[in-house]
């Protein structure tokens, strides 16, 4: 017995001993984990100028916590940009010689660079704002050869590897882009510049161009200054995550209530459960064509709101729909039935009383 005992006791140390080498393991290879950093570059839209706060409103860091809170490890953010920035002083000034340093350094850090965002073309549109067509033309001469020199040498420093995404830029006239010679027209034309240098160096496009039509005087501060709002900066940090592709899944979505089979009362509490590793941006009834947001609940997973039974319809199907960060949506439907019979019937005396309790009111 006490042999079996004393060989029972050894096997568990052994175990333990097996066990706390593979925590420690685990922990080593988790503390070593190099930090992702997120490099944003260009001008003062990569800035976040506009912003009321840019170091965590500006669009870049937004992303960056996107990627961080996608991938579990918090990532860090290194921004060059300068305001003002036009491609051609993003090549011949200090900004690619920093790029160069910071690159330098974070490999010697065996640092991983998970995502580089540019932004570079809006200040070259803007000193042509009152240009001729000669001169517009030429200033388009000079970008057909900067940008794709400019993005060709944030490759060059950065390496094939590192998912790079590029944004356009947003046309402030709200004009149409095929009538020649207009403002819109040449905004198309710069843009189909950065769309092609940006295909050739196997960079992802955020396509504010086309985002932002019909946005203007609501993402930018337009007609008093050409940057974003908040919300605007939003936006362009929704486009950079979609663009960037890493977020490949929908969200999860439950309807909590109501439960299939029947309902006692014509308007329904609808409470449906929504996550996603990026974040949901929105949760909505939807009804064939017409759509009904529901409030984010203070725990940031559930989601509610009331929903009207279809009058006259035996049965009838609640769908709602979750869109995550990265444009991803999730549709999921529970049919039910209307049970007027199970509302108890007032009494005279509550029907006489003043007080009274709105449709669907209640948990």
């Amino acid at each position: 017995m006490r042999a079996e005992h004393a060989a029972r006791t050894g096997r568990r140390a052994i175990l333990a001993a097996l066990l706390l080498l593979t925590l420690t393991a685990v922990a080593s290879r988790v503390a070593a984990a190099p930090q992702p950093v997120c490099l944003a570059l260009g001008d003062s839209i990569a800035a976040g100028l506009g912003s009321t706060l840019p170091s965590e409103r500006g669009f870049a860091p937004q992303v960056c916590t996107l990627l961080g809170r996608y991938t579990g490890r918090p990532a860090r953010l290194i921004n060059l940009a300068v305001p003002g920035e036009s491609t051609h002083s993003f090549l011949s000034g200090q900004q690619m010689e920093r790029l160069r340093q910071e690159v330098s350094s974070l490999q010697g850090q065996q640092s991983e660079i998970a995502l580089v965002m540019v932004s570079l073309g809006g200040n070259d549109l803007l000193a042509l704002a009152d240009k001729g067509q000669n001169d517009r033309q030429a200033g388009l001469t000079r970008f057909q050869q900067d940008y794709p020199a400019a993005l060709a040498a944030v490759r060059e420093v950065v390496g094939m590897h590192v998912p790079l995404v590029v944004t356009t830029v947003y046309d402030l006239s709200e004009g149409d882009p095929s009538a020649q010679g207009t403002d819109a027209w040449w905004v198309a034309q710069f843009n189909a510049v950065i769309q092609q240098a940006a295909q050739h160096q196997g960079a992802h496009v955020a396509d504010l161009a086309s985002a932002f039509r019909g946005h203007i005087r609501e993402w930018t501060w337009y007609p008093v200054d050409v940057h974003p709002t908040n919300d605007g900066y939003a936006a362009i940090a929704r486009l950079v995550w979609e663009a960037v592709g890493i977020d490949r899944e929908p969200p999860t979505l439950v309807i909590e209530r109501p439960r299939p089979g029947m309902v006692p009362r014509r308007y329904v509490t609808v409470r449906v459960q929504a996550s996603d590793p990026s974040g949901v941006s929105e949760v909505e009834i939807v009804d064939g064509q017409t759509t009904t947001p529901l409030i984010q609940l203070p725990d940031g997973q559930t989601w509610a709101g009331l929903w009207p039974y279809p009058i006259g319809q035996p049965s009838a199907t609640l769908t709602v729909r979750a869109v995550d960060t990265a444009g991803h949506a999730r549709e999921t439907s529970v049919t039910v039935t209307l049970g007027l019979s199970t509302t108890p019937t007032p009494s005279p005396a509550a029907t006489a009383s003043p007080a009274s309790t709105p449709p669907g009111a209640g948990p």
